[in-house]
């Protein structure tokens, strides 16, 4: 369900995993959680992006300063 879903049934009730517990909530006490844990998860996902580039450039300069080619068969 989209949040725009989920906008019109905000007294509708939904549970939630918090540590281990099954917390039965309201889905507008869901939705900004929710929304902080999915914007959370872009940023890491976006560091964790930016990291592998930066990896693959180090990699690709260590190549060609020590004169190694990747030979696949």
């Amino acid at each position: 369900m989209s949040s725009k879903k989920l906008k019109n049934t905000k007294d509708r009730k939904c549970f939630r995993m918090i540590n281990g517990v099954l917390v039965e909530r309201t889905v507008k006490d869901v939705i900004p959680a929710l929304q902080t844990n999915a914007e959370g998860l872009k940023k890491v996902l976006d560091d964790l992006v930016k990291q592998y580039k930066t990896k693959q450039d180090e990699l690709e300069k260590w190549k060609k300063k020590n004169n190694v080619q990747v030979v696949q068969s």
